[in-house]
């Protein structure tokens, strides 16, 4: 079994093994920005990912770094992943989350794509709270490489626990852009 897991590991990485997309973007919403670095997010294959994500009205704050793993279908990216978030919303349940979840990224043309992706971490995948939803979706177009372009919406949450309140810590429609190379 041991020697089956790792060939299946060395697949997946020859797999990967295409030239790993690079790039970084800010989103900004009415109350929060959110900062993203990626690797790898936009070709089938292992990815990797951080963001830093702050609520500008009260200073709540998550960031983390994720890895996963894209599937592509014709038009259609797929992929699922894990993540490792500092949860510090400033309501007494500071602590760390591991959410686990996937996303979906439809081109519709060369150059306008639609996409959702949600990531959510029970009572048992983290310290603090009782549960910690995560998810984002909208629109992105490239109008030239390396510029994309994005609108969407973002939600993050939690469930308290110990007598904490639940809340949510970001919840509203953003613009964005970045850059890949």
């Amino acid at each position: 079994m041991k020697k089956l897991n790792i060939l299946l590991l060395s697949a997946l990485t020859a797999v990967s093994g295409s030239a790993l997309a690079m790039g970084g973007s800010i989103e900004q919403g009415k109350n929060f920005t959110n900062l993203n670095l990626e690797m790898g997010k936009s070709s089938s294959g292992l990815y990797a990912e951080s963001n830093w994500l702050k609520n500008t009205d009260d200073g709540t704050q998550t960031g983390g770094v994720g890895a996963g793993y894209n599937f592509e279908v014709g038009p259609v990216m797929l992929n699922a992943g894990a993540k490792a978030i500092y949860i510090g919303p400033k309501k007494g349940d500071n602590g760390v989350a591991f959410p686990v979840g996937g996303g979906v990224n439809v081109a519709l043309t060369d150059s306008i794509n639609v996409f959702g992706e949600g990531y959510v971490a029970p009572d048992g995948l983290n310290n603090s709270v009782k549960n910690y939803v995560e998810a984002n979706g909208g629109v992105s177009w490239t109008p030239v490489k390396p510029v994309t372009l994005k609108v969407g919406y973002r939600h993050v949450s939690v469930d308290g626990k110990d007598g904490r309140p639940n809340h949510t810590l970001i919840d509203g429609a953003y613009v964005g852009g970045g850059v890949s190379f």
